[in-house]
């Protein structure tokens, strides 16, 4: 389940020779020059683009969806992924009316199997679905304005298990075409990228490459990191490189919240992140004192709408409500960071009817209490601050005073804001006006305030 999937190895850090690069040193076009001043770090026009989504949308489907597994064996039948009403667009359809930016499709989970017909394995659904449900996504985003991400695991339980399977199978790395260009690979990298190749090359625009961490296979298999991202980077430039790649980290649970304090300037030591990404700090004074370089390296919160990645009709009853995701979205998006949730279709290949109304519900929520401020004077109960990242990330503690009665009164205090910063009060205030007190602040800060009342909460 989810909580098996973070302790099988999500939280990876960035390989060791990734970005272990100096100023005066040639710069790849995934490697960021050496920085030490945290005030001097700045976001990829990539990477800002991504943040600035807020909301983007996770789907799990494949054989577990059939066979009950949040993990499956890697030798399932592949007949047995039959969906009877397979609708991609009712799917965007639900995702663009709540709100959401974009969407990621598990294209291969862990047990290897394939959501579209790839050349390079029997293990698809060709092998009795029979149709390529990666490019009816693609299609679908494309006509409803829904940016495409796919998430192709790196580990394969069906390339361990198969016979001639390519999966840690010790094979020397040898010269090996992929596409238009060479690369120097071992038997599985060379799969591996090819299945990219073909996901990249035959849909899209690809907004973002998802690479979990997680890993239930046994075997010792090495990946080829910095590979898998030159050609990702040559093929689909403005695609971020999700979880373990140079442009988004993981936020270190999937529970739906960042850290009260979350930056997006994290420090490196020899290539890789001081802190664990499951740290209670990743950025703090002491993890910056270790660091010989300093990168951009946004959060992204992954957490299902359901108990389990994969649908379960049992949990159509466990479908989390509006105040429980309008509580995950101020502790994800309201904290500098960027809301994955995953929605599953269910047998029929649709979204299950509980999870669109409470998808719709939570997406009414946050247009009517979150992206209108409240006018002044009136009662309120949620102070909304957001930075301008263009210039970096500078605040390091602030508070926010409200005119009550005549006379000044903090209503407010925290740390970093970021991109954005949604703090409820501990309890609404009618005020007349409000003000923001920079406190301590790595270097000048350009910072709107406005404030929501949110009835929820």
């Amino acid at each position: 389940m989810a909580g098996d999937r973070a302790r099988a190895g999500r939280a990876r850090t960035a390989p060791a020779d990734q970005g272990r690069v100096r100023s005066r040193e040639p710069v790849q076009s995934w490697k960021g020059t050496a920085v030490i001043d945290p005030s001097a770090v700045r976001p990829s026009p990539r990477q800002l683009a991504w943040q600035r989504q807020e909301l983007t949308a996770f789907v799990h489907f494949g054989p577990n969806t059939f066979t009950d597994l949040e993990w499956g064996t890697g030798v399932d039948d592949p007949a047995a992924f039959a969906p009877s009403s397979l609708d991609c667009s009712q799917w965007v359809a639900a995702l663009v009316s709540a709100g959401f930016k974009s969407v990621i499709l598990t294209a291969k989970h862990h047990d290897g199997f394939c959501l579209w017909p790839s050349k390079y394995l029997p293990h698809t659904v060709s092998a009795g679905f029979g149709r390529d449900v990666v490019g009816e996504l693609s299609a679908a985003c494309e006509a409803g304005g829904l940016g495409f991400g796919v998430y192709l695991s790196p580990a394969d339980l069906y390339q361990e298990k198969a016979p001639g399977g390519y999966y840690g199978n010790g094979s020397p790395a040898v010269s090996a075409q992929i596409g238009e260009f060479t690369y120097v690979v071992d038997d599985y990298n060379r799969f591996y990228m090819q299945q990219l190749h073909e996901l990249l090359t035959s849909y899209g625009p690809i907004a973002e490459v998802w690479l979990d961490g997680a890993n239930p296979t046994h075997s010792a298999q090495t990946y080829s990191y910095d590979d898998w991202f030159d050609l990702i980077r040559r093929l689909a430039p403005d695609a971020t490189i999700a979880i373990g790649g140079p442009d988004v980290r993981w936020v270190g649970n999937e529970d739906g919240f960042a850290r009260e304090t979350e930056w997006s300037v994290v420090p490196f030591l020899n290539g890789q992140m001081v802190a664990e990404q499951t740290a209670a700090s990743v950025a703090g004074p002491e993890e910056l004192a270790r660091a010989d370089e300093l990168r951009w390296y946004p959060a992204e919160v992954d957490v299902s709408i359901r108990p389990g990645w994969f649908y379960h009709a049992a949990e159509d009853t466990a479908v989390k409500s509006v105040p429980e995701l309008l509580d995950i979205y101020r502790k994800s998006v309201g904290r500098n960071a960027v809301l994955l949730l995953n929605i599953p279709p269910d047998r029929r290949g649709l979204f299950a009817d509980p999870d669109v109304e409470a998808l719709t519900a939570f997406g009414a929520a946050v247009r009517q209490y979150y992206d209108t401020p409240v006018a002044l004077p009136g009662e309120v109960n949620v102070v909304d601050l957001r930075e301008d990242i263009t210039a970096g990330q500078q605040v390091e503690s602030f508070a926010v005073d409200g005119l009550v009665d005549g006379s000044w009164q903090e209503i407010a205090r925290g740390t970093t804001i970021g991109h954005r910063r949604l703090l409820p009060l501990e309890s609404p205030v009618t005020v007349n006006d409000v003000r923001l007190r920079i406190l301590s602040a790595r270097a000048d800060a350009e910072v709107s305030l406005s404030v929501h009342f949110d009835p929820l909460l």
